[in-house]
């Protein structure tokens, strides 16, 4: 199948870092190409892939110049993939945003559109209802639920490849975070449930533009003296270790929007994860099994002491059938199949076709 993929074009592919969408492109087209497909990679000059790479500048968004944004790379995605070139193609997969809907939907090529965005904010509603044509894939329930009616074709959940996170038998005795030291971001909720359970917690995060602002953490407390080390961005290797030697990662992110890739991440090194119910981390675990889903604050802190009756072969098994990047290989390629009226390249059946048709199907408002 011939195949483009518009990377999201804000860090650099994969990114250095934290920056899940870039790194979860990046796993997608790899094993994409692995499997014998013709990738073309839209994406700037200094990504790495396997895939063909077509520039579109030197530099991603977050290094370009101040002048140099969305709009800007928008004029060039019609220029050279849904204009003359679009015929070159079997299927167009855009990761660009809410940005690209209004070039993809005229498109005559199939073409679908992953959203990584946080949909919770009232202008999303007015910023989707146009496109009501284009097949839109999520990356969690919990994220498209303030949008339930929008063309949802599929959630898939970011998975990351087997063999990169080597399995974890034996817990160690902290806590772990990834994600922002903004105090919203969760990290406030994380400290205080470490400290309450006696326990160190780890963090890895890079300080960026969104950790100046005034509900950040204090630099301060990130000190392994008041229970919390700051770690800092972690590369692959590091983070096998980070977490693999975690008694838990804890998801205190509750609201739609988290990312889900280091749940994977955790549960490929075996490790269990904490989360709330209703965030995408709550959906990607199974509750008691691989992790707890918990309604408060209150429930998590007494749920720490249940962690080390956690099977962690049974976090590792789960995070193989259904959060690998082979699995995510496997699900996009069915929706590219369905999209396209080709034949799918596999034939899910058992455990995994029946989550397969879980991961498809509507997701309910709540009241």
């Amino acid at each position: 199948m011939k195949i483009a993929q518009i990377a999201p074009l804000w860090n650099r592919l994969p990114s250095d870092g934290l920056s899940d969408a870039e790194r979860t492109v990046s796993y997608l087209i790899d094993e994409l190409v692995r499997r014998g497909h013709a990738v073309t990679l839209f994406a700037s000059a200094d990504a790495r892939t396997s895939a063909k790479l077509e520039p579109f500048g030197a530099a991603p968004f977050s290094q370009g110049p101040a002048n140099w944004g969305r709009a800007s790379a928008a004029v060039l995605v019609l220029e050279q993939v849904f204009g003359p070139r679009a015929h070159e193609f079997d299927i167009i997969h855009s990761h660009f945003g809410v940005d690209g809907f209004p070039l993809a939907q005229p498109c005559a090529t199939p073409t679908l559109a992953t959203v990584v965005e946080r949909l919770d904010a009232p202008e999303y509603s007015a910023a989707f209802t146009p496109f009501q044509d284009l097949p839109l894939v999520s990356t969690s329930h919990a994220q498209r639920r303030p949008l339930a009616w929008a063309p949802w074709e599929q959630t898939i959940y970011p998975g990351v490849p087997a063999e990169l996170y080597r399995f974890h038998p034996w817990p160690g005795q902290y806590l772990a975070f990834i994600g922002s030291l903004s105090m919203d971001g969760g990290l406030g909720l994380a400290i205080e449930i470490a400290r309450r359970a006696h326990l160190l917690l780890r963090v890895a995060s890079r300080q960026d533009h969104t950790d100046a602002f005034p509900l950040s953490i204090p630099m301060e407390l990130l000190s392994a003296g008041n229970g919390v080390e700051w770690v800092g961005a972690l590369t692959e290797e590091e983070t096998h270790d980070f977490l693999g030697n975690a008694l838990a990662l804890v998801c205190a992110q509750d609201g739609p929007h988290a990312s889900g890739l280091c749940v994977a991440e955790a549960l490929a090194c075996g490790t269990p994860v904490l989360a709330f119910h209703g965030s995408p981390a709550a959906e990607m675990i199974y509750d008691h099994v691989t992790g707890f889903a918990c309604e408060s604050l209150e429930e998590m802190i007494e749920m720490v002491p249940l962690i080390g009756d956690i099977d962690r072969r049974e976090c590792r098994g789960a995070f193989e059938k259904r959060l690998s990047a082979e699995r995510m290989t496997d699900q996009y390629l069915d929706l590219y199949a369905r999209l396209t009226g080709a034949a799918p390249s596999h034939r899910e059946d058992g455990a995994a076709g029946r989550m397969a048709q879980a991961d498809r199907r509507p997701v309910a408002v709540a009241d």
